[in-house]
């Protein structure tokens, strides 16, 4: 009986597979918290917020929306509980204040920040959650990181704090916290402007 000629259809659906899989799993370009982001997860991303994620490599906390790039403090915030990337780990900012704030320890600048806002920073392990409700680790909540900010606002005459502001130009963020307690936020990246409210 003769020979077939024709090639097997089999390893090529299997390289198509392959190369799906390597594609939406290998080729990130963006890092959140230690973990590729796949393209597939980058265009779902962009479709439901209308606008994509620049490449780098960025932390974020998923309890209080906060964000930054890998190795550096608190850039910005955005809505808390996105599933992006892996666990936050300890050194994500590359602190050396030994103030942790959800497992994070914090870079000098979020410390400054903090305290122009007129909290005072304690060496510890505290958890805050997006409304600013904070306690020590695993205990309940003792205080309130936007009325305490509210409270030295009244102190010093009302007003909109700068909580931070990092960068310049083209690349720059700052969020800041009003008399009233809202938390706002402006971040420009490659030139492109995206603002967010929380409200008090």
């Amino acid at each position: 009986m003769p020979r077939s000629t024709s090639t097997p259809v089999w390893p090529l659906l299997l390289l198509v597979v392959f190369l799906d899989l390597f594609s939406s799993t290998v080729s990130a370009e963006v890092v959140i918290n230690d973990h590729p982001i796949s393209h597939r997860e980058l265009q779902e991303l962009s479709m439901q917020w209308n606008q994509s994620i620049p490449d780098g490599r960025y932390w974020y906390d998923a309890t209080t929306g906060a964000w930054g790039y890998q190795g550096q403090g608190t850039a910005g915030f955005v809505a808390p509980g996105l599933t992006l990337g892996g666990p936050l780990s300890a050194d994500a900012s590359n602190g050396h204040t030994g103030v942790f704030i959800n497992g994070r320890q914090l870079a000098d600048s979020d410390v400054i920040a903090l305290m122009q806002m007129g909290i005072p920073v304690q060496q510890g392990r505290w958890w805050v959650d997006a409304f600013g409700n904070a306690g020590a680790e695993g205990g309940p909540p003792l205080f309130n990181l936007r009325v305490m900010a509210q409270q030295a606002l009244r102190t010093r005459g009302g007003g909109d704090s700068i909580y931070n502001t990092w960068g310049s130009g083209d690349n720059k963020s700052s969020t800041w916290i009003g008399s009233d307690g809202s938390l706002s936020q402006s971040t420009t990246i490659n030139g492109k402007t995206y603002d967010y409210y929380i409200g008090d």
